[in-house]
C-alpha cells in the first residue's frame, strides 16, 4: 500500500504592491544576524537556532561538536541545502552516496533523499540550513552506517 498525500499549498497572504520599507517589530526576522554573536550566545553545540522564517524559507544555524550530527531523515515536499560556515561535515545519502564538505561549501540534497549529517572534524561545525515550511522530517535509518534510534518517526519544524 502506498501513501499518497495531496500536495502542500503555500499561501502568501502579504504581497508587496510596490517598494516597501522593511517592517520591524516583535517577532519579526532581524535584517542582519551576526553568526559570531549567535555562537557566543548559544555556547558549545549541539544546538540549532532559527534565523529566518516566512512562508517559503526556514533558515537555521546548526552547530555540531566533533562526532555529532543529526538523525537520518528525508523530506517529502522540498529539497534542502546548506552552507558550511565552519568545520568539516559529511553527508551520508540514500544509495551509498557520501558528500564531504568544509567551510564555504554548499551542499544540496533533493527531496526524498535520506540524509545523515555528521561532524567528521576536530572542531565545532556550523552549517546554515535552508528548507521550506512546514519542514516535515521523516526519520529513517542510515543505509551506510546503520544509525537508527527509537525517537519519533516524524517531526515538523
Amino acid at each position: 500500500m502506498s501513501i499518497v498525500e495531496s500536495p502542500i499549498s503555500i499561501v502568501i497572504d502579504r504581497l508587496a504592491v510596490g517598494p516597501t520599507a522593511p517592517a520591524g517589530g516583535a517577532g519579526s526576522t532581524p535584517l542582519r544576524t551576526r553568526v559570531v554573536e549567535v555562537v557566543a550566545q548559544m555556547g558549545p553545540g549541539p544546538w540549532a537556532r532559527r534565523i529566518i522564517a516566512d512562508e517559503r524559507n526556514l533558515v537555521t544555524l546548526i552547530a555540531s561538536p566533533p562526532g555529532g550530527g543529526n538523525r537520518p531523515h528525508w523530506h517529502r515536499e522540498f529539497d534542502e541545502w546548506w552552507v558550511v560556515l565552519a568545520g568539516r561535515l559529511q553527508w551520508e545519502l540514500t544509495g551509498g552516496v557520501v558528500v564531504d564538505a568544509a567551510k564555504d561549501d554548499i551542499v544540496w540534497v533533493p527531496r526524498g533523499t535520506v540524509h545523515h549529517i555528521r561532524n567528521v572534524g576536530t572542531e565545532l561545525s556550523l552549517r546554515l540550513a535552508v528548507a521550506m515550511p512546514p519542514a516535515r522530517h521523516f526519520y529513517h535509518p542510515c543505509e551506510q552506517c546503520g544509525f537508527s534510534d527509537d525517537g519519533p518517526r516524524e517531526w515538523c519544524s
